[in-house]
């Protein structure tokens, strides 16, 4: 990894020279027990005043992303005592056996709680919330306490929402929200996803706790200050508000919400004395190329859309800027990690498909970003089902794995209209092993799981070549403009009852009026891989050699 004058000074050369060129480019308007539990525990997170330490980051990282390993031997029974919420009853040996899962399978993927030792001794004064976060996401990949994730789901997401948690608890609740936007319950259609609402909701709490100014705490809390574990403990919530917030922002195709400061840029630049884990630094600087890229490309404050006209020689420099962290994380890249990088390289690729105004194909130099498109989106693909999972229980993903898949699916999806930059038999083979990868995920009837299966098997089977690409309706929604475009599109597969009556839930009531005119025999849909047409992509995925897996 570079020296930090020489990062900071790569930083700082790459500013000066967006600067110039964005000066230089015309802008325009471009188109359980199982039994039960009410939780004893109330009292007050870790006092600022002594802040909790950082647990250090496993410097090597399981080959396989979906297995779940054996657990730590952190927490001891005996540490703990029966807690309840609603109807729902943990033991302490339940506790135990799950936050020790946490702790040794989710914990150093986003590394923003105390070690577990440090942990245990403020176990009493935790946040509520934060509690039963951990125990909703950290059961589901356990056998024997896996139907406590449901089951906790309406108790959180109660306590997400209580002004209580947040006042009196405010790191335990930026902390537990962050995480509920990293491993997220499943959820129907988007609109029911809480994430953008939490994603916000940390940044008030954090800006109003001082999380972003650590070092001048006591301008928050009278009388009150943090050593140097409690500036690390407070700057590590904080860039993790940074991370999700732009996460899920670029994900929606909205504006960042988290205000750049001297706490995230001099972790981005490699000048801060604070010493964060290595994996929040890797997160934040691919978040950090992400924001960059999704506002100055697609948020511009000279067009109506906010698409940025003459946008060519921007992508370039935003490359030369994903190289430089590709190069800073080089060996350390974990598979997680490279998924994330390679959904930013995606996202500032997918503004070569908005690069015209004229609705008429593509210029020759937009053009040459297609093919490392499909490149990316390709790589993505490879390495989620490079260890396709073969047990029954999986680790969820984490947002950026999540996010990464369905983007690259999306971009794969519209690159069949370009087959002179992707071939469309391995375009196909590898939209076959997306939806694979996220049918093994879905959970429950209509769930995001299967609406994006439904999505892909509808845009998989309209004619996509018929005629000139043209650039995306969709202009306004920055590097979620190709996503929300397939949507849209994919609205099509809806009859003409449902799309007049304008429903919040276009599949809910699709499957409604099903029930209602044909009976329940209609209510199966056709899967992906059951389409006549889909068979060759069925056998390449089951034969690689005769699917273009290595282009």
């Amino acid at each position: 990894m570079a020296s930090k004058p020489r990062i900071a000074t790569r930083a700082e050369d790459m500013e000066k020279e967006l600067r110039e060129i964005k000066s230089n480019v015309t802008h325009a308007s471009p188109p359980l027990s199982t039994r039960n539990w009410s939780t004893s525990q109330h009292g007050s997170d870790h006092s600022p005043a002594e802040p909790l330490p950082i647990i250090s980051v496993p410097q090597s990282v399981t080959d396989n992303i979906y297995a779940v390993p054996d657990n730590g031997s952190y927490f001891a029974a005996s540490e703990f005592e029966m807690q309840r919420i609603g109807h729902l009853e943990l033991s302490p040996v339940a506790i135990a056996d799950i936050l020790n899962c946490y702790f040794t399978s989710y914990h150093h993927l986003f590394p923003i709680l105390p070690d577990p030792s440090v942990f245990v001794l403020n176990y009493q004064r935790c946040s509520r919330l934060l509690f039963w976060v951990l125990i909703a996401i950290a059961s589901k990949s356990m056998a024997k306490y896996n139907q406590l994730h449901l089951q906790l789901e309406p108790h959180v997401r109660t306590l997400a929402t209580s002004i209580e948690q947040a006042t009196d608890h405010p790191l335990g609740t930026v902390q537990a929200l962050l995480l509920l936007c990293w491993w997220p319950f499943p959820f129907k259609a988007l609109r029911d996803d809480p994430s953008w609402m939490y994603a916000g909701s940390v940044v008030h709490i954090a800006l109003r706790s001082g999380l972003h100014r650590p070092y001048h705490f006591s301008d928050f809390v009278y009388g009150d200050r943090l050593d140097a574990t409690g500036v690390l403990t407070f700057g590590k919530a904080w860039i993790g508000c940074f991370i999700v917030n732009q996460i899920i922002a670029s994900e929606l195709g909205l504006p960042c919400t988290v205000p750049l400061d001297s706490t995230i840029l001099s972790v981005v630049r490699g000048t801060s004395e604070v010493a964060f884990p290595t994996v929040l630094v890797q997160q934040l600087r691919i978040a950090y190329q992400s924001f960059n890229i999704c506002n100055t490309l697609g948020n511009n404050d000279m067009s109506a859309s906010g698409l940025l006209a003459g946008n060519t020689d921007m992508i370039k420099v935003f490359e030369r800027g994903i190289q430089e962290v590709e190069t800073q994380i080089g060996a350390q890249m974990s598979t997680y990690t490279e998924m994330a990088l390679l959904r930013v390289k995606l996202q500032l690729y997918s503004f070569a498909f908005t690069t015209d105004t004229q609705h008429i194909r593509i210029d020759s130099r937009a053009s040459g970003y297609l093919s490392k498109a499909g490149r990316d989106a390709t790589r993505v693909i490879t390495v989620a089902s490079q260890y396709a999972p073969s047990h029954e229980l999986l680790q969820p993903w984490p947002a950026t794995a999540r996010s990464s898949i369905v983007y690259a699916v999306h971009v794969l999806l519209r690159l069949l209209a370009y087959p002179e930059h992707l071939d469309q038999d391995t375009a196909k083979n590898y939209i076959g092993q997306a939806w694979m990868l996220l049918r093994s995920r879905s959970e429950l009837e209509n769930d995001s799981w299967a609406r994006l299966c439904d999505i892909i098997s509808y845009l998989s089977r309209t004619d996509s070549t018929g005629g000139p690409p043209v650039m995306a309706a969709v202009q306004a929604r920055m590097s979620a403009n190709i996503v929300v475009q397939s949507i849209w599109q994919a609205r099509g597969r809806f009859s003409d009852d449902v799309l007049r009556q304008r429903p919040k839930d276009y599949t809910a009531a699709e499957a409604r009026r099903d029930l209602t005119q044909f009976g329940l025999d209609l209510l199966v849909g056709t899967d992906f891989l059951d389409s006549a047409q889909f068979d060759a992509i069925s056998n390449s995925i089951l034969n690689p050699d005769e699917g273009g897996l290595g282009a």
